[in-house]
């Protein structure tokens, strides 16, 4: 199945403005500054983890052999063309040519093998399992690779554009004692991004420049400097955006958005990011009887929850999020209290029941969710009795079924935006008694079996789709989870900026700082 689709001198990396040989029609705009209250705990792509600023950074300096568009679809970075075998085990893509890494070495095929063997052997971060599946990485020619699988998995293919390219020449000349430079990249970077690395202050800030080489060449208005700050208190970054000191503040809070209203020299962003909030509930007791757990999907106070979140969060129709390969929708997320009585009578339970629930008081939309929540039930008569818990005492709780709790409520982020993944995440009976997922401890063959099936499946194929809304349907028939929301993710900048415009397939955050420019 065809789908198309030297290092540098070292005064350079002291120079604050740095002006590109090849610059002749850019117009430089200054410096960029992130206000992030977290930082990175490594610059190494193949430790990669979930922080929107350590994805801010790393993507910046790094590129990947494809990449998401804004509206999902994978399309060419550094390769250019690719070709998938119609048994979708062999992957054969064509290197972009006349690509250089920041220390001035050249890109190639031989590059590329070794940054994909080197990140499936550290199995690092959250992205290890993307090239699970793979066998080999076979260098083809100069500019051509060909990745081989063990099985086919449709997951590597949705994740690899988050697997970024590294300098084969950083990686021979700082390897120490076999550690695939490990300690190096832990704290430096050499990729092929626009923006290369001055330095990193821990604590304090991670400072980047504009890479005079870059492929993409460099026309019209740019920033200068990408610069992001840490350890800023949300009261610190509003008032450094109001004075021009910060131009974008990640993972906004209700309370900036009050205070931004108010400010002309801030603007509101919204985007759906890959993050739903759900509601889980353990088989056992009461809710082991499937009209029960049916009830309670009824119960839910869907439209107060909405409205708490002050309109930033939508509705869910499925256990899947929208926007990602596989979703359908499968149910309508109304209340209705009524059907839910009907279905505790027809279940035994007229009279109600007691469950114990673990929430955290202090996450506002999980305290929001679990009070709403107990006082719909306490007009069916059933009791929600809830225990503030630290997170870690709660996953102990849970790796075991006499101690796991009745019911639960967390968001769920997808690092690739397939359905299937979250699905696992979910209720697979895999992840029972793991502590990473599957808090209602359902157990399901058949269910099982679908998300088994379809990354098997090439990509394209519409039996994808398929078995991932069947499997969608078994859990809402099932009630084994409540979909309550997908969060909407908010976001603040300068009025200064221009360009930017949220990614929310850029897991776990691009900021495309090659688009924008500032202005005034």
């Amino acid at each position: 199945m065809l789908q198309k689709k030297v290092t540098l001198l070292a005064a350079i990396a002291l120079v604050l403005i740095l002006i590109p040989a090849s610059s002749a029609d850019v117009e430089w705009t200054g410096a960029f500054v992130l206000g992030s209250c977290c930082e990175p705990n490594s610059l190494d792509p193949a430790a990669m983890g979930i922080s929107q600023t350590e994805g801010y950074v790393i993507n910046a300096m790094y590129e990947g052999l494809t990449q998401y568009s804004r509206e999902g679809e994978i399309v060419p970075r550094l390769a250019t063309s690719w070709e998938i075998s119609d048994d979708a085990l062999t992957y054969t893509l064509s290197i972009r040519e006349g690509v250089q890494f920041h220390d001035g070495s050249t890109l190639d095929a031989e590059a590329v093998k070794l940054s994909l063997d080197r990140h499936k052997a550290l199995g690092l971060g959250n992205l290890g399992f993307i090239l699970a599946p793979v066998a080999s990485v076979t260098v083809v020619d100069d500019m051509t690779v060909a990745i081989q699988l063990n099985s086919a998995d449709f997951q590597f293919w949705a994740g690899l554009p988050h697997i970024k390219i590294l300098s084969a020449q950083a990686l021979a000349e700082h390897d120490m004692d076999g550690d695939m430079a490990g300690e190096f990249f832990r704290e430096n970077a050499v990729g092929t991004g626009p923006y290369q690395l001055v330095r990193w202050d821990p604590g304090r800030q991670t400072e980047m420049e504009a890479f005079p080489d870059y492929w993409g060449g460099w026309e019209g208005p740019h920033i200068e400097r990408f610069i992001a700050r840490y350890g800023l208190d949300y009261t610190t970054r509003l008032l450094l955006m109001e004075d021009g000191e910060v131009h974008l503040i990640d993972w906004a809070g209700l309370s900036d958005v009050r205070r931004a209203a108010t400010s002309s020299a801030i603007h509101l962003n919204f985007g759906n990011p890959l993050q739903g909030f759900y509601h889980f509930m353990k088989q056992d007791g009461p809710l082991a009887n499937k009209q029960v757990r049916q009830a309670l999907l009824h119960a839910y106070p869907y439209h107060a929850m909405i409205e708490v979140m002050g309109g930033f969060a939508v509705p869910l129709t499925s256990p899947a999020l929208a926007g990602t390969i596989g979703h359908c929708d499968v149910f309508e997320p109304v209340q209705d209290l009524d059907k839910a009585r009907e279905l505790l009578a027809e279940a035994g339970y007229a009279d109600g029941f007691s469950v114990r629930q673990a929430y955290r008081h202090a996450n506002e939309p999980r305290r929001f969710a679990a009070v709403l929540f107990q006082e719909a039930l306490a007009e069916l008569n059933i009791e929600v009795m809830l225990d503030d818990i630290p997170w870690g005492t709660f996953i102990d709780a849970q790796r075991n079924f006499d101690t796991a709790y009745d019911m639960s409520s967390h968001w769920l982020n997808i690092p690739i935006p397939y359905a299937g993944e979250m699905l696992f995440r979910l209720n697979h009976s895999a992840l029972i008694d793991t502590g990473t997922g599957n808090w209602a401890w359902y157990s399901n063959p058949a269910f099982d079996a679908l998300l088994e099936e379809a990354p098997t499946l090439a990509p394209g194929d519409p039996r994808i789709d398929e078995l991932l809304c069947e499997a969608q349907q078994i859990l809402i028939d099932e009630a084994v989870v409540i979909p309550v929301m997908l969060s909407q993710y908010i976001d603040l900048t300068h009025s200064s900026v221009r360009g930017y415009q949220y990614d929310p397939y850029g897991f776990p955050g691009d900021l495309h700082p090659y688009d924008i420019w500032l202005e005034g």
